[in-house]
Protein backbone atom coordinates (compact mmCIF):
# COMPACT_ATOMS: atom_id res chain seq x y z
CA UNK A 1 0.00 0.00 0.00
CA UNK A 2 2.75 2.45 0.99
CA UNK A 3 4.66 1.59 -2.17
CA UNK A 4 1.65 2.32 -4.38
CA UNK A 5 1.07 5.69 -2.66
CA UNK A 6 4.74 6.55 -3.17
CA UNK A 7 4.52 5.54 -6.83
CA UNK A 8 1.38 7.61 -7.37
CA UNK A 9 3.02 10.61 -5.69
CA UNK A 10 6.16 10.25 -7.83
CA UNK A 11 4.02 9.94 -10.98
CA UNK A 12 2.04 13.07 -10.11
CA UNK A 13 5.21 15.03 -9.31
CA UNK A 14 6.77 14.06 -12.65
CA UNK A 15 3.65 15.20 -14.51
CA UNK A 16 3.62 18.57 -12.71
CA UNK A 17 7.32 19.35 -13.09
CA UNK A 18 8.75 21.18 -16.11
CA UNK A 19 10.92 19.34 -18.58
CA UNK A 20 13.95 21.04 -20.12
CA UNK A 21 11.98 22.05 -23.23
CA UNK A 22 9.03 23.61 -21.38
CA UNK A 23 8.75 27.24 -20.36
CA UNK A 24 7.22 28.40 -17.07
CA UNK A 25 3.59 29.47 -17.43
CA UNK A 26 2.92 33.22 -17.30
CA UNK A 27 0.09 33.63 -14.79
CA UNK A 28 -0.43 37.37 -15.38
CA UNK A 29 -3.20 36.59 -17.88
CA UNK A 30 -5.26 35.09 -15.06
CA UNK A 31 -6.17 38.62 -13.93
CA UNK A 32 -8.01 39.36 -17.17
CA UNK A 33 -11.78 38.88 -16.74
CA UNK A 34 -12.14 38.30 -20.50
CA UNK A 35 -10.02 35.13 -20.31
CA UNK A 36 -12.53 33.41 -18.04
CA UNK A 37 -10.04 32.55 -15.29
CA UNK A 38 -11.39 34.95 -12.67
CA UNK A 39 -14.51 34.08 -10.73
CA UNK A 40 -17.24 36.65 -11.47
CA UNK A 41 -17.57 37.59 -7.80
CA UNK A 42 -17.56 40.82 -5.80
CA UNK A 43 -16.00 40.99 -2.36
CA UNK A 44 -16.12 42.79 0.96
CA UNK A 45 -13.84 42.18 3.92
CA UNK A 46 -15.14 42.75 7.41
CA UNK A 47 -14.48 42.33 11.07
CA UNK A 48 -16.60 42.61 14.17
CA UNK A 49 -15.44 45.23 16.67
CA UNK A 50 -15.64 42.86 19.61
CA UNK A 51 -13.08 41.55 22.12
CA UNK A 52 -14.40 37.99 22.35
CA UNK A 53 -14.30 35.34 19.64
CA UNK A 54 -17.12 35.29 17.10
CA UNK A 55 -18.86 31.93 16.61
CA UNK A 56 -18.60 31.58 12.83
CA UNK A 57 -21.73 29.54 11.98
CA UNK A 58 -23.96 31.82 14.05
CA UNK A 59 -22.37 34.95 12.57
CA UNK A 60 -22.81 33.64 9.01
CA UNK A 61 -26.46 32.83 9.66
CA UNK A 62 -27.17 36.21 11.27
CA UNK A 63 -25.46 38.13 8.47
CA UNK A 64 -27.33 36.26 5.75
CA UNK A 65 -30.68 36.90 7.46
CA UNK A 66 -29.87 40.52 8.29
CA UNK A 67 -28.85 41.47 4.75
CA UNK A 68 -31.86 39.78 3.05
CA UNK A 69 -30.25 39.46 -0.36
CA UNK A 70 -31.84 37.79 -3.38
CA UNK A 71 -28.70 35.67 -3.89
CA UNK A 72 -26.87 33.91 -1.05
CA UNK A 73 -23.71 35.60 0.17
CA UNK A 74 -20.79 33.30 0.86
CA UNK A 75 -19.00 34.00 4.14
CA UNK A 76 -15.50 32.74 4.92
CA UNK A 77 -13.54 33.15 8.17
CA UNK A 78 -9.96 34.43 7.78
CA UNK A 79 -8.31 34.82 11.20
CA UNK A 80 -10.25 37.64 12.89
CA UNK A 81 -11.73 38.82 9.58
CA UNK A 82 -14.48 37.65 7.30
CA UNK A 83 -14.57 37.51 3.53
CA UNK A 84 -17.98 38.13 1.98
CA UNK A 85 -18.40 36.96 -1.61
CA UNK A 86 -21.33 38.25 -3.69
CA UNK A 87 -22.63 37.18 -7.10
CA UNK A 88 -23.88 40.69 -7.84
CA UNK A 89 -22.02 43.99 -7.52
CA UNK A 90 -25.38 45.64 -6.85
CA UNK A 91 -25.96 43.42 -3.80
CA UNK A 92 -22.43 44.06 -2.54
CA UNK A 93 -23.03 47.81 -2.80
CA UNK A 94 -26.43 47.48 -1.06
CA UNK A 95 -24.72 45.84 1.90
CA UNK A 96 -21.88 48.37 1.94
CA UNK A 97 -24.20 51.36 1.78
CA UNK A 98 -27.06 49.88 3.80
CA UNK A 99 -25.31 49.91 7.17
CA UNK A 100 -24.12 50.51 9.68
CA UNK A 101 -24.35 46.83 10.55
CA UNK A 102 -23.94 45.24 13.94
CA UNK A 103 -23.55 41.83 15.50
CA UNK A 104 -24.14 41.16 19.22
CA UNK A 105 -24.07 44.91 19.98
CA UNK A 106 -20.78 45.43 18.14
CA UNK A 107 -20.14 47.26 14.86
CA UNK A 108 -19.25 45.33 11.72
CA UNK A 109 -16.52 47.17 9.82
CA UNK A 110 -16.62 46.57 6.05
CA UNK A 111 -14.41 47.55 3.15
CA UNK A 112 -14.02 46.66 -0.51
CA UNK A 113 -11.68 43.83 -1.44
CA UNK A 114 -10.24 43.04 -4.87
CA UNK A 115 -9.94 39.28 -4.36
CA UNK A 116 -6.15 39.25 -4.84
CA UNK A 117 -4.35 41.20 -2.15
CA UNK A 118 -3.64 40.10 1.41
CA UNK A 119 -6.94 40.20 3.27
CA UNK A 120 -5.16 41.42 6.42
CA UNK A 121 -3.90 44.51 4.56
CA UNK A 122 -7.44 45.81 3.89
CA UNK A 123 -8.08 48.77 6.22
CA UNK A 124 -11.04 48.26 8.54
CA UNK A 125 -10.94 51.51 10.46
CA UNK A 126 -14.23 53.14 9.50
CA UNK A 127 -17.95 52.47 9.19
CA UNK A 128 -20.05 53.40 6.17
CA UNK A 129 -23.02 55.49 7.33
CA UNK A 130 -25.69 57.67 5.78
CA UNK A 131 -26.61 60.92 7.46
CA UNK A 132 -29.91 62.72 6.95
CA UNK A 133 -30.15 66.36 7.98
CA UNK A 134 -33.73 67.32 8.81
CA UNK A 135 -35.01 70.87 8.62
CA UNK A 136 -32.27 72.06 6.26
CA UNK A 137 -33.38 75.17 4.32
CA UNK A 138 -34.00 74.32 0.64
CA UNK A 139 -31.88 77.27 -0.51
CA UNK A 140 -28.84 75.70 1.16
CA UNK A 141 -29.19 72.22 -0.31
CA UNK A 142 -26.24 72.54 -2.65
CA UNK A 143 -23.37 70.11 -3.14
CA UNK A 144 -20.95 72.57 -1.50
CA UNK A 145 -23.11 73.00 1.63
CA UNK A 146 -23.76 69.28 1.90
CA UNK A 147 -20.02 68.55 1.66
CA UNK A 148 -19.22 71.23 4.28
CA UNK A 149 -21.75 69.78 6.74
CA UNK A 150 -20.66 66.21 5.99
CA UNK A 151 -16.98 67.00 6.56
CA UNK A 152 -17.76 68.19 10.07
CA UNK A 153 -18.89 64.62 10.82
CA UNK A 154 -16.08 62.76 9.04
CA UNK A 155 -14.78 61.82 5.60
CA UNK A 156 -17.26 62.39 2.79
CA UNK A 157 -17.18 59.82 0.01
Amino acid sequence: MAASVAAMTANLASKLSLSKQEEPVDLRNLCSPAKGFMAPRFYLVGCVNIARAVEFELFRSVVRNMWRLANPVEVFARDDRFLFSFISEREKNCVKRGGPWGYQRAMIFLNDYNGFSNIMAVPLTFVWIWVEIKGFPPALTTAATTRLVGETIGTVL
